[in-house]
C-alpha cells in the first residue's frame, strides 16, 4: 500500500443543484467537439472552378462560372498540442480534427467559446472575405448567374450564408453531439443585420452570456445562452454622449439591400457599414467590463471645419450584476498615428492586466475571389495599465503600446484580425499544459515571405502562407523581429499564393483559467501496483475497529498482526509486505483546475488537468468521496485524455469541505486484468458559498 498523503487543493467546485448522471458528462457516442489546447480558426471556404476540360459558355469568363465551395471549411478545429520541434519559423502541418464547411454556416469570422462542461462553439457570418450574389439560373447551364451589382432578383450566392441564416446569423456548435444549429439572428427594430454583417462576438463567463458587435447598425447586441436577445448598447448615442462627443446615430432606413441597383460586391461604400464612429469590431469582458473597439472617434469634441473621424479607439462599459449595460461608457485607449488605418477586430486579456488587440486590414474584394485584405498593414498590440494611475492623464492606460511581430513579407505588420492567447511548449516540442498562457496565437498573411531575409528561410512549405502564427507571449517586436520564434501553420493548402490574403479570419484556443487561486497546480500521491480498481484506503478508523498506530514506538514505528500502512496523522513509518520505503513518497502526479457553472449539466463542473509525473501512461481516474454524504456523481471512473477530465459532486452543502479520494492509472492496462500501475492522492476541496444557477437576464430594451 502507498503512504497517503493529504494534499489540500484550494479548488471551485459548488453546489450541485439536481445529481449530474454519467451521460451528461461522458457522452458514449463520441469525444466532445473540444479538448484542451484545440485552437478554431476560421477562414474562407475557398472556391470551385470551372472544369478545365469543358469550353466555358458564349459570352462568359472563368469568373462567372467559379462559385463558393461549400464544402470548403469556414472554420477548422486544429490539435495543436505536438509540434514535436522547438519554434523556429518552420511551417508546421498541425492536424486539423474538425472542419466546418460553408454549406452549415457559410462564412464566418469571429469565434467564442463558453465555458459549459463540453464547451459550445460560436461563429458569427461575416462579409470580410467578400459578398457574393447571384439571379437565378437564365442559360440553363444548372448554375446560377453571378452579378456584380445589385438586381431585384437578387440572392446570396450558395455558401455565403448559412442555410436559413443572413448576415445577421449566429451559429453554435454543440460541445457535446458536435451538431451545428442556427443561435440566434441579430435584429434591430425587427430588421436583420444588413449585408456588412457581423462583427466579432465574446464571451461573458461572469454572467454566461455573449456580446455580439454589428458592423451594420454599430449595436452591441447581448446574447442568453438559449439564444434570446437580451438587448443591446449604442456606442454612437451613449457612449459617445457620456463623453461629450457629438451623438452619432444610426440610421435604421439607410440599410443597404442587394436588390438595389447601387449595390455593388467591389464596393464596400455600397455594403451598408455604419458610420466609423460607431462602427464597433472587437470585443471582450474583463474584470467586470465589456471592452470594445471602435474603428473611428475623437477624444474632444469636434470643432468647425475639422473632419469627425481621425484615429480608432478602444471603450469599455461596466456590467451590472445581471450583465445588463451599466451607465458609464469610457474611452480607454486612442491608437497611435501608426495604427490608426485598419480596424481592431479582436481582443483579449491576459492575466496579467495586459490587453492585446489585432487589427484586420481594410476589407476589399475583387469579383474574381482574389485578395480579400490587400491595403495597408496590421498591427498586434499589447497594452498595459498605469501602474500606479496617473490622474494627469485621460486613461488607466500607458497610450503607447508595445507590438507583436506577424509573418515576415515587410514590415512584419501581416495581421489577419485574430488573436487568442494559448498553452506554451516544452523545450522538446510538445505542450505544457501547466503554462496556460504562455503561448500567443495569431492569424496573418504572407507569414513566410522570406525573400527580404534568405539567411533565414527555412526549407518545405509555401512561402506566402495565410494562416496561424504562434509564438510565446512574451516576446514583442525588438526581441522577436522578424517572428523566427514561431511556428506557422497554413489555413489550408490552397492558400500558398498572394492572391490569397485576407482569407483568414479569428483564432479562438480552448483552455482553462489559470488566475491565481481559482486552481492550483500541487504534487500528489505515490505510484502503487493495484490489481483492479478499487477505492483507496479511506481517511477513517479501519473496519473492525483497529487504532491507529502506536505511537509511542520508538520513532512512531508501527508493528503487529493490526498494522495498517500509515493513515494516522501520527504515523511516521511501518514496517511489512504492503509498506513503501521510509523515505518520501514518489511524487508521480499534477493536477490543477478550474470549476465553472453549468446549470444544464446539474449545476457546477470541476474540470482537471492531471500531469502524468511517473510515466504510468495515466488517461483514467477512479475518484471516490470519503465525506458522508457527498457522492463524485460522475464517478467512479472519470477519463482525463484528452484533457480536461470532469468531476461533479452531489450531496454537497455551500462552505463545505470535501475529500476526493482518486488513483490515476492507464485503463488498457487494467483491462488486461494484470497488476497495473496506479499513482494515489487525497484532494481536499473547498466547496464555494455561492449556489450555481442559471443566469437570469432582463426582458430586452427598445
Amino acid at each position: 500500500m502507498a503512504v497517503l498523503v493529504i494534499i489540500i487543493l484550494l479548488l471551485l467546485l459548488c453546489y450541485c443543484r439536481p445529481p449530474v448522471s454519467v451521460s451528461a458528462l461522458h457522452p458514449l457516442d463520441r469525444v466532445p467537439t473540444l479538448s484542451l489546447g484545440d485552437a478554431i480558426v476560421t477562414g474562407f471556404s475557398g472556391v470551385i472552378p470551372p472544369d478545365p476540360a469543358k469550353p466555358l459558355p458564349a459570352g462568359k469568363a472563368a469568373a462567372d462560372q467559379t462559385f463558393i465551395d461549400p464544402n470548403g471549411p469556414s472554420a477548422r478545429i486544429f490539435d495543436p498540442k505536438n509540434p514535436d520541434f522547438v519554434w523556429n519559423g518552420a511551417l508546421w502541418a498541425a492536424p486539423h480534427k474538425r472542419d466546418i464547411p460553408a454549406r452549415a454556416v457559410g462564412q464566418v469570422f469571429g469565434i467564442a467559446i463558453d465555458n459549459r462542461a463540453y464547451p459550445d462553439i460560436y461563429l458569427t457570418a461575416t462579409s470580410v472575405y467578400g459578398l457574393n450574389i447571384v439571379t437565378p439560373d437564365s442559360d440553363r447551364d444548372g448554375l446560377p448567374e453571378r452579378r456584380r451589382k445589385g438586381e431585384a432578383t437578387a440572392g446570396w450566392a450558395p455558401g455565403q450564408f448559412g442555410p436559413g441564416g443572413g448576415p445577421g446569423s449566429i451559429w453554435k456548435v454543440d460541445g457535446r453531439s458536435g451538431e451545428i444549429s442556427l443561435f440566434a439572428e441579430v435584429k434591430l427594430g425587427g430588421k436583420t443585420s444588413g449585408p456588412a454583417a457581423l462583427g466579432n462576438i465574446a464571451y461573458d463567463a461572469a454572467h454566461r452570456q455573449l456580446f455580439v458587435s454589428d458592423l451594420s447598425t454599430g449595436m452591441i447586441h447581448r446574447f442568453a445562452l438559449d439564444g434570446t436577445d437580451l438587448g443591446y448598447f449604442d456606442h454612437g448615442t451613449t457612449g459617445r454622449a457620456a463623453a461629450r462627443l457629438p451623438r452619432r446615430a444610426h440610421d435604421l432606413a439607410a440599410r443597404a439591400n442587394i436588390a438595389d441597383a447601387a449595390f455593388d460586391t467591389e464596393d464596400t461604400a455600397t455594403w451598408g457599414f455604419t458610420h466609423a464612429e460607431r462602427r464597433v469590431w472587437g470585443l471582450a469582458t474583463h474584470d467586470g467590463r465589456l471592452y470594445y473597439a471602435v474603428a473611428a472617434g475623437r477624444i474632444a469634441p469636434v470643432k468647425a471645419g475639422e473632419p469627425e473621424a481621425d484615429s480608432g479607439q478602444i471603450w469599455s462599459v461596466g456590467l451590472d450584476k445581471d450583465g445588463d449595460f451599466a451607465k458609464d461608457p469610457r474611452m480607454e485607449i486612442s491608437l497611435p498615428g501608426a495604427a490608426k488605418a485598419a480596424p481592431i477586430s479582436d481582443i483579449v486579456f491576459a492575466y496579467d492586466g495586459a490587453m492585446v488587440v489585432a487589427q484586420r486590414s481594410v476589407i476589399g474584394t475583387t469579383y474574381g475571389y482574389d485578395a480579400q485584405a490587400p491595403h495597408g498593414v496590421a498591427h498586434v498590440n499589447r497594452f498595459w495599465r498605469e501602474k500606479p494611475d496617473d490622474p494627469e492623464t485621460p486613461s488607466a492606460w500607458y497610450q503607447a503600446p508595445e507590438e507583436y511581430a506577424v509573418g515576415y513579407a515587410g514590415d512584419h505588420r501581416n495581421s489577419a484580425g485574430g488573436v487568442s492567447l494559448g498553452y506554451g511548449y516544452n523545450p522538446d516540442g510538445t505542450i505544457d499544459l501547466t503554462a496556460c498562457e504562455d503561448g500567443i496565437f495569431l492569424t496573418g498573411d504572407m507569414l513566410r515571405d522570406f525573400r527580404q531575409q534568405d539567411d533565414l528561410f527555412i526549407p518545405d512549405g509555401p512561402l506566402n502562407a495565410h494562416g496561424l502564427q504562434i509564438n510565446p507571449k512574451g516576446p514583442v517586436r525588438g526581441f522577436n523581429v522578424p517572428p523566427s520564434i514561431s511556428y506557422f501553420v497554413n489555413y489550408t493548402d490552397q492558400m500558398s499564393s498572394a492572391a490569397a490574403a485576407g482569407t483568414v479570419g479569428d483564432v479562438e484556443v480552448y483552455r482553462l483559467g489559470c488566475a491565481v487561486g481559482a486552481c492550483g497546480v500541487l504534487p500528489v500521491g505515490g505510484v502503487v501496483t493495484e490489481q483492479r480498481a478499487l477505492p483507496p484506503v479511506p481517511l477513517t478508523d479501519p473496519p473492525g475497529g483497529t487504532d491507529f498506530p502506536d505511537t509511542d514506538l520508538p520513532d512512531g514505528e508501527c508493528v503487529g498482526p493490526d498494522c495498517v500502512p500509515c493513515i494516522g496523522p501520527d504515523c511516521i513509518s511501518c514496517f511489512g509486505p504492503d509498506c513503501l520505503p521510509d523515505e518520501e513518497p514518489e511524487i508521480c502526479m499534477n493536477v490543477s483546475g478550474e470549476a465553472i457553472c453549468d446549470p444544464e449539466a446539474g449545476g457546477w463542473i470541476f474540470k482537471i488537468i492531471t500531469q502524468d509525473l511517473a510515466g504510468i501512461g495515466m488517461d483514467t481516474l477512479t475518484a471516490y468521496s470519503s465525506t458522508p454524504g457527498v457522492v463524485v456523481s460522475n464517478g467512479p471512473v472519470i477519463p482525463v485524455v484528452p484533457p480536461p477530465g470532469l468531476i461533479s459532486l452531489s450531496g454537497t452543502t455551500p462552505g463545505q469541505t470535501v475529500t476526493i479520494e482518486v488513483c490515476g492509472f492507464d485503463d488498457a492496462a487494467r483491462l488486461t486484468g494484470e497488476p497495473y500501475d496506479c499513482c494515489r492522492a487525497t484532494l481536499t476541496v473547498k466547496v464555494p458559498e455561492e449556489i450555481c444557477r442559471p443566469a437570469e437576464g432582463r426582458s430586452m430594451r427598445p
